[in-house]
């Protein structure tokens, strides 16, 4: 996702990415991830960086000053 910024990746994206095409699972797996990296990246500051793309996915954003 960082290479990618502004750039809207699908749960599907990710889990290729991150865990294989050869990957069985739910994309759920996804959603439990990005609340991890949330809660290390987000916390306690004012300009959140991971945003939900509603009905797609996720995406990266550089924060806004």
């Amino acid at each position: 996702m960082a290479r990618h910024k502004g750039t809207e990746k699908t749960r599907d994206e990710i889990l290729s990415d991150v865990w294989g095409y050869e990957y069985i699972g739910d994309t759920n797996v996804v959603d439990v991830y990005i609340r991890y990296l949330r809660q290390k990246m987000d916390k306690g500051y004012r300009h959140k960086l991971l945003h939900t793309v509603r009905g797609v996915g996720y995406m990266l954003k550089e924060p806004e000053v």
